[in-house]
């Protein structure tokens, strides 16, 4: 607890000058916390609520976004991790299953898609689910309609998570790989984007620009061409970005569970403060951002 106080003292202190003497906005406040079950895992923001795939106990939470009431509990199995919402149905990760699982929003019927071992993430753009195998070395573009896998990408170098941005798709990937692939959703033509940094895992599409996490930097890069755009070190086992209310983008470092802040440019940390224990995947939703604490047992929200 000390060593938290002690940063947030300081992140005070440093801010100022680390963005010339701007103000600095107020430090985020904790308003809610929400018991999810050990190790919640991913979470997403669509269907007027909030979903998070919960780890431990495999399960699927629906969340009122507004209150933080639990909605609904879909039981998935265990190792429920990464979520992405569409129109007609929720898509859930599990990763030593090695599969993907549609939930429909209608019926809450779920279908299951073998996507390889180490299934680590899911996306839905422009009418397909795509998701990665990290031990497979693939990505698998899937037709929702039929829950079927059509085609295979062999990617190669551990995929990891997965970002759409600037009309392309990009691929995290992990373990010594230094680059992105960026495929070319309408033709599934893949090229490999040197970043120069090892296991630059998490990409996200903010603001226009890709940013991607690796363990201990946030890369900013141009979304069609991949050119690093800025390069900023934060610190170690940084996880997930994502846009905020107060026009920062927010980092969250597991080992360290804290919150980062960091400039739009990139360039500059402006504060950091303390999270749950794990915090992990980040997702905005209305004037308020949520955290889930994978290392704990739930997932909280925190207004800027």
């Amino acid at each position: 607890m000390r060593t938290r106080i002690v940063l947030l003292a300081l992140a005070a202190l440093l801010a100022p000058a680390a963005r010339g003497g701007a103000p600095v906005p107020p430090v985020p406040v904790e308003s809610l916390v929400v018991e999810t079950g050990s190790a919640p895992c991913g979470t997403a923001v669509g269907a007027a609520s909030l979903w998070v795939g919960v780890y431990g106990t495999g399960t699927l939470l629906r969340l009122d976004q507004r209150n933080g009431r639990i909605q609904s509990r879909a039981r998935i199995g265990a190792w429920a991790c990464r979520v992405d919402v569409g129109p007609k149905a929720v898509w859930v990760t599990r990763d030593r299953a090695g599969e993907a699982v549609r939930i429909s929003l209608g019926s809450g019927r779920q279908s299951r898609v073998k996507v390889g071992a180490g299934a680590f993430d899911v996306l839905l753009t422009g009418g397909s689910a795509w998701a990665t195998s990290f031990d497979a070395g693939t990505v698998s573009k899937i037709d929702p309609a039929r829950s079927k896998v059509s085609q295979v990408l062999r990617a190669g170098g551990s995929p990891a998570g997965l970002a759409a941005c600037g009309g392309l798709i990009w691929v995290g990937h992990g373990r010594d790989v230094t680059w992105l692939t960026a495929i070319d959703p309408s033709t599934s033509r893949m090229r490999r984007v040197p970043v120069g940094t090892m296991a630059p895992g998490w990409p996200h599409c903010i603001h226009g620009t890709v940013w991607v996490t690796t363990p201990d930097s946030v890369l900013r890069l141009h979304a069609r061409t991949g050119r690093v755009l800025s390069r900023l070190r934060l610190g170690e086992t940084l996880a997930h970005a994502a846009a905020a209310p107060d026009g920062l983008v927010w980092v969250t470092d597991k080992q360290h569970s804290l919150v980062h802040r960091v400039h739009p440019s990139g360039r500059r940390v402006v504060d950091s403060f303390a999270a749950g224990p794990g915090a992990f995947a980040i997702v905005r939703a209305d004037d308020a951002m949520w955290v889930t604490s994978f290392a704990g047992a739930d997932i909280r929200r925190y207004k800027p």
